[in-house]
């Protein structure tokens, strides 16, 4: 039988947690992470699950979008960090209507059009099941936002990795704020509401 592991966090998120730690990592005063160097997922698209069109990595005019990098068996980051979203959303009210979450997995063999739309259909209502139609589709969404992820089986037994961050963008594509793995609600849904106020200034 097949065991399933996952190695928590990558690099990318350990830095992040660390940033975080210290206050504030923005000059909008987000609990969340700006990276040094601008990310931007325009012109990025993947395989939506539903539709079977390319999506474009964009939130709607107005709104955002949280995407993440996960697969439906993760036995702990993916359901804790979703979890964490779904509970943020709740907390910031009417306001949630405007935020979409778009989860690309990074098992596609495995997370089939039958499966990942059920899985994400658990923790929110306003969602994209993006299912990479092949490699090169995953590695340039994964290169947009600096994420990796890797699936081996070495002696029968399935090995996943993946980043653990959440990454909020906006309607042009631009990575507006980054959660790590282990980011609250509380602190998710403070960023949520900064970052749609400042949009309907």
């Amino acid at each position: 039988m097949k065991i399933l592991k996952t190695f928590r966090i990558g690099l990318t998120a350990l830095l992040c947690i660390a940033a975080t730690a210290c206050g504030d990592t923005s000059s909008d005063g987000l609990r969340g992470y700006q990276a040094p160097s601008e990310k931007s997922s325009a012109n990025i698209s993947v395989t939506d699950a539903t539709t079977g069109q390319q999506f474009e990595l964009k939130a709607s005019d107005g709104e955002l979008m949280v995407v993440y990098f996960g697969y439906t068996h993760c036995p702990d980051i993916c359901p804790t960090t979703l979890v964490a979203v779904k509970n943020a959303k709740k907390k910031i009210g009417a306001l949630a209507s405007r935020v979409d979450l778009a989860m690309i997995t990074v098992d596609p063999e495995r997370d089939t059009a039958d499966v990942l739309p059920k899985y994400l259909s658990s923790f929110t209502d306003k969602f994209h099941a993006l299912i990479p139609a092949n490699q090169q589709e995953l590695q340039n969404a994964e290169k947009a936002f600096d994420a990796t992820s890797s699936v081996t089986e070495v002696d029968g037994q399935i090995e996943v990795t993946h980043s653990g961050n959440c990454y909020v963008v906006d309607s042009t594509g631009l990575v507006v704020d980054e959660w790590p793995f282990g980011m609250d609600a509380e602190s998710m849904a403070y960023d949520l509401k900064i970052l749609l106020q400042q949009r309907e200034a």
